[in-house]
């Protein structure tokens, strides 16, 4: 309730007229009027003083809360035990917890970008994961604004450390990188297999290189380079543009 409908309302439960009020408050008659079409605010006094008339608090006037003064909770204490007003603080402390959480949310929520991210999809990041051209997709958020066509879950860790398992590739889609050895999403059509990689298209074939250049116990690389043939129809879905965690919040806000 703002301010203009609480007022008029505290006047009526009065049984007040606008005269009335305006008597009390040694205002012009019209002022009242104003306040309760909106069409101009009281100041920080004629708040004051109106709080003073109804007794409630300046807040309860303003719509900023329902408890019309203090008063009224310390009355309420007082009839309560000793143990039943520690059960009472506790329990209003937990609410003020939970608002303030609550309103953290709603303020992040509110300044998060969501994107759609393929559902049953993955990009492999080691040794492949199944790709299909399904659009079923689920909503993610993340801090930043980028340019995209799909998000794609990352599995796997070759890519490592820029690109990291879990997090969501957002691609871009072309069929051909704009460079040598550009970070795009593959689809190797024949086996089913789709990854992340680095991708530089030769004349036999396209190349996938790892980020993460980790060696085993042998001294081998753990993610050696990976040759597609021609033959086995690979494609490209698209330029990695970005990847990112997505941030989590409540959903019930």
């Amino acid at each position: 309730m703002n301010l203009p409908e609480r007022l008029k309302l505290l006047r009526k439960e009065h049984k007040m007229t606008q005269k009335n009020l305006a008597l009390k408050l040694g205002i012009a008659q019209p002022r009242i009027l104003e306040w309760e079409k909106g069409k101009r605010n009281p100041n920080k006094e004629s708040l004051e003083n109106l709080a003073e008339v109804f007794h409630v608090s300046v807040s309860y006037l303003l719509g900023e809360t329902n408890v019309k003064n203090s008063h009224e909770i310390v009355e309420l204490m007082e009839q309560l035990n000793e143990p039943r007003q520690k059960e009472t603080i506790d329990f209003a402390k937990n609410k003020l917890i939970e608002q303030n959480s609550e309103n953290m949310i709603i303020q992040l929520r509110s300044s998060l970008v969501s994107y759609k991210v393929a559902t049953d999809q993955a990009l492999s990041a080691g040794l492949g994961e199944g790709y299909t051209d399904n659009t079923e997709t689920t909503t993610v958020y993340w801090d930043k604004n980028i340019d995209y066509d799909i998000g794609i879950l990352i599995k796997g860790d070759s890519m490592e450390p820029d690109y990291q398992s879990g997090q969501i590739a957002l691609i871009k889609y072309q069929s051909c990188p704009d460079y040598d050895g550009q970070v795009c999403a593959i689809d190797n059509v024949s086996v089913g297999n789709a990854f992340i990689k680095c991708v530089t298209c030769q004349e036999d074939g396209m190349l996938l290189e790892s980020l993460n250049v980790e060696v085993n116990k042998y001294g081998d690389r753990k993610f050696p380079d990976k040759k597609i043939s021609w033959e086995e129809n690979p494609r490209i879905i698209g330029k990695v543009v970005a990847a990112f965690t997505p941030i989590e919040i409540n959903n019930k806000f």
